[in-house]
């Protein structure tokens, strides 16, 4: 089985979408060498982390849709807000 998850996953690469992910990749590889990616994984060590964490757990409890839950846990704290700001600005979105 692992073999067979290999092959699918070579030719998967091997397609235009598989190369924009892997393009992808490489842009944010380059992102998180940079000072502020490296101000991302320090939020995200601290507690920006933990943020996220409490966000997932009230999204996976939640009735609503669990990206709108997850979203609102993540806003409903300043160290939330502030990992998403930093995930916005190093996006460019």
């Amino acid at each position: 089985m692992p073999g067979e998850y290999d092959s699918m996953a070579r030719a998967f690469m091997g397609t235009p979408q598989g190369a924009r992910i892997i393009g992808f990749l490489d842009q944010l590889n380059r992102l998180m060498q940079g000072p502020e990616g490296r101000e991302l994984l320090s939020l995200l060590g601290g507690s920006g982390g933990e943020a996220l964490k409490r966000a997932a757990q009230s999204a996976a409890v939640s009735g609503r849709d669990p990206a709108r839950a997850l979203l609102s846990g993540l806003l409903s704290s300043p160290e939330g807000t502030a990992l998403v700001a930093k995930i916005i600005e190093l996006s460019g979105v």
